[in-house]
């Protein structure tokens, strides 16, 4: 096998170390990495060093792990390709690149370690191996501790990468490489370090010794993070972490036995033990690169289940069946889904009505989020959508059904707003109609009362309504003109009574809907039997809205409908005030009175009640039927 010429290496390790830094800076957005690099040539540039680490280890197998043999080999690519894969897939499938580009990254300083080798020609190759050989378990980590976010969860958590990368990255490998001088310290077949000052093999020794104890400090540290993520974490989301956590902490725990192994000798090898130490860590990162796949195993099922779901339900389910599956689906009978509609903006459920979605005690509330807008928000059981995958498979897969039931959503909050505001001019008005009432009950009609009295004063006692001790009786004339100013006066009382009554019944406000219906059923210009009334009472606008319809009623019924009598019926039955005006038999329905039907249902549909006219004579005769809600 040859050797890789001097070009070849030095165009592997400055892409590599652009790569490297870009994760070192943290800077790992789609505009940084994703951006430069492009996750296509970093996975280009991780195969081909894959490819150039194993020539490497086959020419100059002494020194190596891969060059051994053809399984190792096999192990080698394996363990470095498949996490180098995984990050490639991971980074196309989610919005943030940041967890395919360490997972890519830890692939690579998988093969890190082959270039720390004697038998490597170049002297940049050689210098690059020995300073980065120990970075491969904190890149490891790093890409699973920071699975799936492609972020640490908390600051602790990053002083503990941080120092996993100083002990690896400059006790093991940098401070040891500035001052180990191959020729000097006995390496005749290494070729010479670039990194050089000068010769200090005693304190390169210390150094290294020193990154061994650091090494056990750090790999241990690491293992109890991920485990303390697993045991904090939601079920979903441990459910989606442990098949990545699991193989890193096994293969962290190996990278320390190696570090023990080693700690008499004061350096690192590749003696039998450390071999097959090496073959376990291949195996558990290959292990790890399909947990990462297994997650999207878990993604295809979900999203598979919603869409036969939502496909059994013809991809537009009925108002609220949206709800239904996504709550079968992911197993939370509590769940709720809002929607956003209007200006100002509020959530209302699919029924159009407003609906919290502030999360309770053990819940929590996840936006639904599709091409950057906010369509709905899940409030939930707490951990439930933890993981983001799910939530990504969820909206995909009822998208047609939620932007559907959306709409539906909006037009019935309008709807709602619409009934809202005919209630308020409903009660404004009726508040209007008991001030007209008051007014003329108590100025207009009791100054007519007053003046009325007078002329029966006047007509009785002449010389005292005079201010005259002694007069003449007056004349017949005046008496007869007297008789017929009271007749009109009292008249015009009648009439004002009447007209203040129609306004708004006062006896209605008093006394309820019951005797209120029993007043207009004796002023009635036809006949009227009551039959049931309920005697307890109402809302103000229930009853107002119920007098209103059966006063309405029986006169379009008699006027229109030319009938001799009705009957009246109103039952307070769960929540609702059933009324229905009933004509005996003799009505003769036409069109002109289905025509008068808004003036009937404008008032009961304020309150989002229902109103319909019965018209068939011989079977039931003509009845005009109103249900009305009675709130809460």
């Amino acid at each position: 096998m040859g050797i890789c010429p001097p070009a070849c290496h030095d165009a592997v390790v400055g892409g590599l170390r652009r790569a490297i830094a870009a994760v070192h800076a943290g800077d790992l957005s789609p505009g940084a990495t994703g951006g430069r690099l492009g996750l296509a040539p970093l996975a280009a540039i991780g195969i081909a060093f894959g490819f150039a680490s194993l020539l490497e280890a086959r020419s100059a197998p002494g020194g190596s792990f891969a060059g051994t043999s053809t399984p190792a080999a096999v192990a080698e690519l394996a363990a470095g390709w498949s996490l180098i894969a995984a990050g490639v897939v991971e980074s196309r499938r989610r919005r943030t690149r940041r967890a395919g580009v360490l997972l890519a990254a830890a692939g690579i300083g998988w093969f890190f370690a082959d270039w720390n080798n004697p038998g490597v020609g170049s002297p940049a190759a050689f210098t690059f191996g020995l300073i980065v050989y120990g970075l491969a378990a904190p890149l490891v980590a790093h890409a699973a501790l920071a699975y799936p976010k492609g972020r640490l969860d908390a600051r602790p958590d990053a002083r503990v990468l941080l120092f996993a990368y100083a002990g690896a990255g400059l006790v093991l490998g940098l401070l040891p490489g500035v001052f180990f001088d191959p020729g000097r310290q006995g390496c005749g077949l290494c070729p010479a370090n670039l990194a050089l000052l000068r010769s200090e093999p005693y304190l390169v020794s210390n150094l290294q010794r020193a990154g061994l104890v650091l090494g056990l400090g750090w790999t241990a540290a690491l293992i109890a993070v991920g485990a303390r993520r697993l045991v904090k974490a939601s079920v979903p989301l441990r459910r989606m972490l442990w098949p990545v956590l699991a193989p890193a902490g096994c293969y962290l725990a190996l990278v320390g036995a190696d570090f023990a192994h080693s700690l008499p000798r004061g350096s690192l090898s590749n003696d039998p033990v450390e071999y097959r130490l090496w073959l376990g860590e291949a195996a558990l990162l290959v292990l790890m690169a399909l947990g990462v796949s297994w997650a999207w195993v878990r993604e295809w099922r979900t999203r598979s289940a919603v869409v036969r779901l939502v496909m059994a339900a013809e991809q537009s389910p009925p108002s609220g069946g949206l709800r239904d599956i996504l709550s079968e689906t992911l197993g939370d009978g509590g769940l709720e889904l809002a929607y956003t509609v209007g200006e100002p903006p509020r959530h209302v459920g699919a029924d159009g009505r407003r609906v919290n979605v502030e999360p309770g005690d053990g819940e929590a509330a996840t936006p639904l989020v599709q091409q950057g807008r906010t369509v709905a928000i899940l409030r939930h059981r707490a951990g439930l959508l933890d993981d983001p995958g799910l939530v990504r498979q969820v909206v995909a897969a009822a998208r047609l059904a939620m932007e559907n039931e959306r709409l539906q959503a909006e037009v019935l909050a309008q709807l709602e707003d619409l009934r809202a505001a005919q209630a308020r001019i409903v009660a404004t008005g009726d508040a209007e109609r008991r001030r007209l009432e008051r007014d003329l009950h108590d100025g207009a009609q009791q100054r007519l009362v007053g003046l009325s009295l007078a002329l029966r004063l006047a007509r009785s006692q002449p010389g005292t309504a005079l201010g005259a001790q002694h007069s003449p009786a007056p004349a017949p004339a005046l008496t007869a003109l007297i008789d017929q100013a009271d007749r009109e006066l009292r008249l015009a009382i009648d009439e004002l009574r009447e007209l203040a009554h129609g306004i708004y019944p006062a006896v209605l406000a008093d006394e309820g809907l019951a005797a209120a219906v029993e007043a207009l059923a004796d002023r009635s210009p036809i006949p009227v039997t009551i039959g049931d009334l309920p005697l307890e009472r109402l809302a103000a606008p229930v009853e107002a809205a119920g007098y209103f319809l059966i006063a309405q009623a029986t006169e379009l019924i008699a006027v229109l409908a030319g009938a001799q009598g009705v009957t009246i019926d109103a039952k307070h039955h769960g929540n609702l005030l059933i009324i229905a005006v009933a004509e005996d038999g003799t009505a003769k329905p036409g069109k002109e009175l289905h025509a008068r039907l808004p003036e009937l249902s404008g008032r009961v549909g304020a309150l989002g009640g229902k109103l319909r006219i019965d018209d068939a004579p011989g079977v039931s005769g003509l009845a005009i039927t109103g249900e009305i809600p009675c709130g809460s």
